[in-house]
């Protein structure tokens, strides 16, 4: 289902909220307790929803102005409350570093899209579970890092995309990612890459049914493999419910991997001067690999191709917002630029990655500028990520599967430059800015991305 006719199915009650709020304002009132914080206008909120804009464009829209003021936070009314949104990068930075203060709130059970991902994982787990949680997917992480299955599946990519031309590249991305991360965790191969008319939706929805994934399980333990799942299985305190919602999260993940991937190719077209530098890099790093698949120790010496990669994820952030956090207590933060922000017990808060286009954290902060990421110090690249790199958040509760992810992208990113070159066609709807779809887990998806794709003579 996409964008428009999600949008048509919230029209009529987005458009009687809007009715309601102009014959009784006090159905929006802000609670007593936040109303020292910045209201985003409610009507242009409502219609934003009605219209079916995206998340990225609402954000910044809405929020951007009260971040690039100055102001800390700000309050967004949405599924019936208001909800804390933080602007500022070290408030941001205390919240994560503390989450017993900020634990994971709890989503509400009547969610379709929370009862089908499952509460039981290392995302949406607090205190002792998740600490244990954590421990189990961490070493199931540290046992193996797969470049080489992340390369065969490229290579297995590049064969579906025959001499190039016009290719559906969001549609490609979506496909490789599901299988990277069905192969390397789940230990089930989707096909999604290799059989073109493969519903790899449908076949996703029966392996993460109940039933389906006992029977895998059962499968697994009596034939263990390398990948995530035969690893967590080497723990005998989770349970069968434990370790399915601990993959389904995994899994949704892909649309995350796929949307940076086709963000990053995007900026690359659109630059083909930084594609043809990245390009020099990969084939210097890779001058005596025979096999076609970067080595760890080749991915890096291709710094050039890491910071596109990092300029991507700023720009078109897959994820705008993280997991929204519950305030155990009245708390008093202070911002950036010392400013105090009173947050009372129970508030609702969600840090928004409104962080990485405000221009008193980055300059020209709308453009993709991948040179800002070279040549950091060791001490200014990890302040980068403590406070405004947030794609993954930060702290404790960061996503388990950075580096996994990263080196995803890097492998793909590094086989891709090395035999392809690609531009976005004159008529794309994308000429004038990148466009995102709807998706439940990734709101920042390029929508119907075409690019044109040729082979590269190897120097």
């Amino acid at each position: 289902m996409d964008s428009a006719h999600i949008a048509s199915a919230y029209v009529p009650y987005l458009l009687g909220g809007a009715v309601c709020y102009l014959a009784d304002k006090r159905l929006f009132a802000v609670p007593e307790e936040i109303r020292h914080i910045p209201q985003a206008p409610i009507l242009p909120t409502l219609l934003s929803f009605a219209r079916g804009e995206v998340e990225d464009v609402r954000i910044k829209k809405l929020l951007l102005p009260y971040a690039q003021r100055g102001e800390p936070a700000v309050l967004m009314y949405a599924l019936d409350r208001w909800i804390i949104h933080v602007l500022d990068s070290k408030i941001a930075k205390d919240m994560f570093a503390d989450p017993v203060t900020y634990p994971k709130e709890v989503p509400p059970d009547g969610l379709l899209l929370w009862r089908f991902v499952g509460y039981s994982n290392v995302i949406l787990s607090n205190g002792p579970a998740w600490k244990r949680h954590s421990k189990i997917i961490k070493a199931a992480l540290d046992r193996n890092l797969p470049v080489e299955k992340f390369g065969l599946l490229a290579q297995k990519l590049f064969k579906q995309m025959g001499k190039g031309g016009l290719l559906h590249w969001d549609d490609l991305t979506m496909r490789y990612a599901l299988d990277a991360v069905g192969t390397t965790a789940l230990g089930h191969d989707f096909n999604a890459v290799g059989d073109p008319n493969n519903p790899f939706v449908k076949q996703y929805n029966h392996v993460m049914k109940i039933k389906s994934f006992q029977e895998l399980l059962a499968i697994k333990k009596e034939n263990p493999c390398n990948d995530m799942l035969t690893y967590m299985l080497e723990d005998k305190e989770m349970t069968d419910m434990e370790y399915r919602d601990n993959m389904v999260f995994f899994i949704v993940g892909h649309n995350t991997t796929a949307g940076a991937m086709a963000s990053l190719c995007y900026f690359l077209a659109i630059n083909p001067e930084m594609q043809a530098r990245a390009r020099a890099e990969v084939r210097a790093a890779m001058t005596n690999n025979t096999s076609g698949i970067p080595t760890v120790a080749e991915l890096r010496e291709m710094p050039f191709l890491q910071a596109c990669i990092r300029e991507s994820f700023r720009v078109n952030t897959p994820i705008t917002y993280v997991v929204p956090r519950t305030a155990t207590e009245d708390v008093q933060l202070r911002s950036s630029d010392n400013k105090d922000l009173f947050i009372p017990r129970g508030s609702s808060i969600i840090n928004v990655t409104t962080i990485h286009y405000r221009d008193d954290y980055w300059q020209n902060p709308c453009e993709f500028d991948p040179d800002r990421f070279m040549g950091l110090s060791e001490g200014m690249e990890k302040a980068y990520d403590a406070t405004e790199w947030l794609p993954f958040a930060l702290g404790q509760r960061q996503c388990p599967a950075r580096n996994f992810a990263m080196y995803e992208q890097r492998t793909l990113g590094a086989m891709l430059l090395n035999e392809w070159g690609w531009t976005l066609p004159k008529d794309s709807p994308h000429q004038d800015g990148l466009k995102n779809g709807f998706s439940p887990f990734a709101p920042s998806l390029p929508k119907d991305l075409y690019l044109d794709f040729k082979r590269c003579d190897k120097p």
